[in-house]
């Protein structure tokens, strides 16, 4: 009697681990799953070392991650004490385990290419074939051959998409292309130059190329956020009292080259960017820029400056007169 007792206790023992694994199991299995069925690439860029806890979290902030206590305690028992810094990329169709594997073995992602503001498409095209996406000259054969690319859903020049290239961090894997590799980079400026900003630029006064070209000057020329709008009324007021611009960054993008400083005979250079010999706008932009130089053309400063020019700070000095212009000049300069 007490040995079939014995055995009843045991085997409700047996089925209450079996149901207690189960259920472990069951929600174990639960939480590791992916988030979402769709693939939906995201960046993480670490500029720091993370511990597996801050990791998670962060993981989990950014919808990524179902449990981040689960893929912490998984990170510590498999002896990974710090996540390194660099790029990862992951989607919330990846299982933890999956994510648990990219970061154990540190898998970088080079799917992720950053183009900053202020470069030219021929600088574009340099991190293009740096990032193993595509070839240099091919992509910068296809920047000059505009109508490639006519399905944008906005208006494009005849002769260089300089200007159109919005500068952001893209997924662009290796091995895209180059055309596929522009076509990013157009649906970007869609993204957030056209469509927001329409109707702005259409009241503007100016088109759509002038207004990035004057945008562009403005990158090119300003190192502080302060100055953009300041340096976007000097433009606006020179064009309407028909004086020439005399914008260095024209005269340097003219000759092809990027120095500190304009020489003398710099300005002398026969292009038809060179806004010291030819009056009103350059021909079109003279790089790709950012959201900040766009609303400064779209929004400058109600001043009456004319003139400006830089200090060893990076701010620039603006003045009303010519001869309040060279006064600020010599004492930049620390002459008398």
């Amino acid at each position: 009697m007490k040995k079939r007792l014995w055995l009843r206790v045991l085997l409700i023992l047996l089925l209450l681990i079996a149901v207690l694994a189960g259920g472990a199991a069951w929600w174990i299995r639960r939480e590791i799953q992916p988030l979402e069925t769709a693939f939906q690439p995201q960046l993480i860029r670490l500029r720091d070392a993370k511990t597996p806890e801050e990791m998670a979290k962060l993981l989990s902030e950014r919808k990524l991650l179902r449990n981040p206590k689960l893929l912490t305690f998984w990170l510590e028992w498999k002896k990974k004490e710090q996540i390194k810094e660099g790029d990862y990329e992951f989607s919330p169709d990846m299982s933890m385990t999956q994510i648990a594997d990219i970061l154990i073995h540190e898998r970088f992602t080079q799917n992720w290419v950053t183009f900053p503001e202020g470069w030219t498409f021929a600088r574009m095209a340099e991190r293009i074939e740096e990032r193993g996406i595509g070839d240099k000259e091919a992509f910068m054969k296809l920047c000059r051959e505009p109508e490639r690319f006519n399905e944008t859903g906005f208006p494009l020049p005849s002769d260089s998409l300089e200007g159109y290239l919005f500068p952001n961090t893209y997924r662009i894997p290796p091995g895209s292309g180059e055309e596929e590799a522009i076509k990013t980079l157009l649906g970007g400026f869609k993204t957030y130059v056209y469509e927001p900003y329409k109707e702005e630029i259409q009241k503007s006064g100016f088109t759509l190329h002038e207004i990035l070209t004057i945008a562009s000057m403005i990158e090119k020329e300003a190192f502080h956020q302060k100055d953009r709008p300041l340096i976007s009324a000097v433009i606006h007021n020179r064009l309407k009292k028909r004086m020439p611009l005399q914008i260095d960054a024209t005269v340097l993008y003219g000759m092809g080259q990027w120095k500190s400083r304009v020489l003398y005979e710099d300005l002398r250079h026969p292009s038809e960017y060179n806004t010291y010999r030819r009056q009103g706008l350059p021909p079109g932009p003279i790089a790709n820029m950012g959201l900040a130089s766009l609303k400064a053309a779209l929004e400058p400063a109600s001043v009456d400056y004319l003139f400006y020019v830089a200090q060893a700070d990076g701010y620039h000095r603006f003045t009303e007169t010519y001869a309040d212009h060279l006064r600020a000049i010599r004492e930049i300069r620390g002459k008398p």
